[in-house]
């Protein structure tokens, strides 16, 4: 498999394919997650990624899906969003997510809580029901009670964290699995579009 076929079946937008350790504002904490990156799977370790928006967030997931080829039998990018849709569905969302249960030669209908890696992007976004939101806590929780690994970027502050009891529960569990890392600054994506006209 190529490693954009790889990347593909991760779930990874073209955009990141690119992704590269010299392009983190924070490179350390993630080079040496992905040092021992089978081992930390493994564990159940992940990495919990704080910053306002375009500080590299998603670039630091995304290194961390192509790092994972041939050393993590699956790995799952998405976004909350597409969790809570995804988890609300149950069985259909095989149909859009191929990768992980057909390498492993398993049957077409893999529930996803089955991943070893998953790579949640945009967690504290808006949730619309109060059912979604205990369904997607509901699969966090089931990860964490697993000791199944997940790496989660967010842009919310301690402050706003704590002002809702959903989210303080499962960054709790997060920060006793997850190396937290801070990644402060102004967002990058102004300087790549001026440096692209």
């Amino acid at each position: 498999m190529t490693q954009q076929e790889w990347l593909v079946r991760c779930g990874v937008g073209r955009r990141y394919w690119d992704a590269k350790v010299d392009r983190l504002r924070e490179p350390e904490p993630v080079v040496s997650y992905l040092d021992d990156l089978a081992g930390q799977v493994e564990e159940g370790r992940g990495l919990l990624l704080l910053g306002p928006v375009g500080v590299g967030k998603t670039a630091a997931l995304a290194l961390i899906a192509r790092e994972a080829q041939g050393k993590v039998p699956g790995v799952w990018y998405a976004t909350t969003s597409g969790v809570i849709a995804h988890v609300l569905r149950g069985a259909e969302m095989r149909t859009e997510i191929q990768g992980f249960g057909i390498e492993q030669g398993q049957p077409y209908e893999v529930d996803p809580k089955g991943w070893p890696l998953l790579l949640l992007d945009e967690f504290g976004a808006a949730y619309e029901s109060d059912y979604a939101m205990a369904a997607f806590e509901d699969y966090l929780g089931w990860r964490y009670d697993q000791k199944m690994a997940t790496c989660v970027a967010s842009n919310l502050t301690p402050e706003r964290i704590r002002s809702n009891a959903h989210q303080e529960r499962m960054v709790d569990r997060w920060r006793q699995t997850c190396r937290t890392v801070v990644i402060g600054g102004k967002s990058m994506r102004a300087r790549e579009e001026k440096a692209d006209g």
